[in-house]
């Protein structure tokens, strides 16, 4: 008679989604609660209640508020940082636009104080690794000013730029923002950080 086989060890064990769920409501609660009251106003105890999870849950998985801020900024803010070390696909980059344009009446909160500045020290950090690896890739030697200086200086400009159009009620198309960032990204990092000025010229700009 053959040996009965184990069956826990043929069947893959599923993989366990709480965790992603659990990050998923309190994300959600949280930016819900910044939309309806601001940042300033919103604390722990009403994220939690929101999403009724536990306070312990929430900082084990973020720490606190500012962990949640600044994971809840990170989407928004890949295709920008990604400017800063090569070329970015026009359509993804004016459908990002597009989107802060659909909703800049929901999501004014996110262009104004104190998240803007939040914002942008966040950019800036995801910015800021993209410029170094682009310079060791090239050879070069850095900059005499600091990558941190370089990257807050362009996410400032990124963020202001988008801001500013959005202010105007955002009339001028987003594909002719989306070239505005790719050239004032460049001409930032080129003025301030000339190392870096022979960004790959092939993109569709």
């Amino acid at each position: 008679m053959a040996p009965r086989q184990d069956r826990s060890r043929t069947i893959p064990a599923k993989p366990d989604r709480r965790p992603d769920r659990t990050r998923k409501a309190l994300l959600g609660a949280f930016v819900e609660l910044i939309l309806e009251r601001g940042y300033e106003a919103v604390t722990v105890d009403d994220v939690v209640e929101r999403a009724n999870i536990g306070r312990s849950t929430l900082y084990a998985h973020f720490g606190g508020l500012e962990g949640l801020l600044k994971q809840s900024l990170t989407g928004p803010s890949t295709l920008l940082a990604e400017l800063a070390g090569g070329p970015v696909p026009r359509d993804a980059l004016a459908a990002l636009l597009d989107h802060f344009r659909d909703q800049r009446q929901r999501n004014k909160v996110f262009f104004t104080a104190p998240i803007r500045g939040l914002w942008v020290r966040r950019l800036a950090e995801m910015i800021e690794p993209r410029l170094a690896a682009l310079a060791k890739a090239q050879a070069r030697p850095a900059p005499a000013l600091p990558w941190s200086f370089v990257a807050v200086q362009v996410a400032e400009g990124q963020i202001a730029l988008v801001a500013n159009w959005l202010s105007l009620r955002a009339s001028t198309p987003p594909e002719v923002i989306a070239q505005a960032l790719v050239v004032t990204t460049r001409a930032t990092i080129d003025g301030l950080a000339p190392v870096v000025a022979c960004l790959d010229r092939s993109d569709p700009f």
